[in-house]
């Protein structure tokens, strides 16, 4: 398969520092399964202890969240019914573990997104298609009980979303197979990101893996608080704090049902877990949509160089705004709204 448009720096930005590769001899540690501690509920707001665990270790967990059974049973639909040439079935498990990679052509990849290290990033290439449907946007992602929770993290009036990212697939590995995880920090503008979990994920089943309190050490590597562009001279400097924090933290993993949400900082280091499900003869597909969210500003721009622009990360529905701010180890969260009930 030649390389995929998607890959390019158009709209991965490989020139972005935030992108540098690992140190090949680092090897991440691997991840706790994740136990709610007892200050976290599951109601649409914040209690103190939520909000000292979101600026300590950069996220907290609402269970069942978002309860809309339909909308979860549309996500599957959508991803079974966008599989290329049926290369893989919902009912033949034989055919999406170690999925079929190199079937997967580039107009695959720019009509349903890439498949690539059992990861599908299930979304188009268009300005609209994938991830603009209202099963995701209306019914998940602008979910009324959520909007609650982003508001009480970010302040209000937050933007309503008017798409996500896509819906993000991790496909079992054979148990032969020799997996990694990425962590890595998200580059695009963002103000505070979520995790929406659409079918259970077992313990090793590829969940969410995040390493906890990062955020803090990564803040100020940025031009701005919540903006796209990191100046390249930082790039050593941030690349030293980053696999710092690698070989110095505990990842922790999210197991969970759908409906429950993952709320984190867009600067935590972050990477899709790997799927052993087929291990234990139960073979599961994790899937997660993946939100973002911001303030409403008067003063949004666009940037072709980081994005979003016109042919850059079109799927974030976040900006770059003129009013924001150099990051300092003061300012962090001078204007979130980190409102308990």
């Amino acid at each position: 398969m030649s390389a995929s448009p998607q890959l390019r720096p158009a709209d991965y930005n490989q020139g972005h520092p935030a992108t540098l590769p690992l140190d090949p001899s680092l090897t991440p540690s691997e991840p706790r399964p994740f136990v709610d501690p007892a200050s976290f509920t599951s109601s649409p707001g914040l209690t103190p202890g939520e909000v000292e665990h979101f600026k300590r270790e950069g996220f907290i967990v609402k269970r069942g969240l978002v309860r809309d059974d339909a909308a979860f049973e549309a996500v599957s639909n959508c991803i079974w019914s966008n599989v290329p040439r049926d290369l893989m079935q919902a009912d033949d498990v034989t055919s999406w573990i170690d999925p079929p990679e190199e079937a997967w052509t580039e107009a695959d990849a720019l009509r349903v997104g890439l498949l690539a290290r059992h990861n599908w990033k299930m979304r188009s290439s268009g300005r609209l298609g994938i991830g603009t449907e209202d099963f995701l946007v209306e019914r998940i992602a602008q979910h009324p009980d959520l909007m609650k929770v982003v508001e009480a993290l970010i302040g209000a009036p937050a933007m309503r979303p008017r798409r996500v990212r896509g819906v993000y697939c991790v496909f079992p590995a054979g148990p032969a197979t020799a997996e990694h995880v990425a962590p890595h920090t998200d580059y695009m503008a963002a103000h505070l990101s979520a995790m929406v979990i659409a079918d259970d994920i077992a313990p090793r089943g590829g969940g969410f893996m995040v390493w906890p309190g990062s955020h803090t050490r990564l803040h100020g590597f940025w031009r701005t608080v919540h903006g796209s562009a990191m100046a390249p001279d930082k790039g050593p400097a941030f690349l030293a704090a980053r696999e710092a924090a690698l070989r110095e933290i505990e990842p922790v993993e999210f197991t969970g049902a759908r409906g429950d949400v993952v709320l984190w900082h867009p600067r935590l280091l972050h990477s899709a877990g790997v799927n052993r499900s087929a291990d234990s003869g139960k073979p599961q597909v994790r899937v997660i949509i993946p939100c973002d969210y911001q303030r409403e500003r008067p003063d949004y721009f666009d940037d072709d160089q980081f994005g979003p622009g016109e042919a850059y990360q079109w799927w974030i529905d976040t900006r770059n705004f003129a009013s924001d701010v150099p990051p300092t180890p003061e300012n962090m969260w001078d204007d979130w709204g980190l409102r308990s009930d």
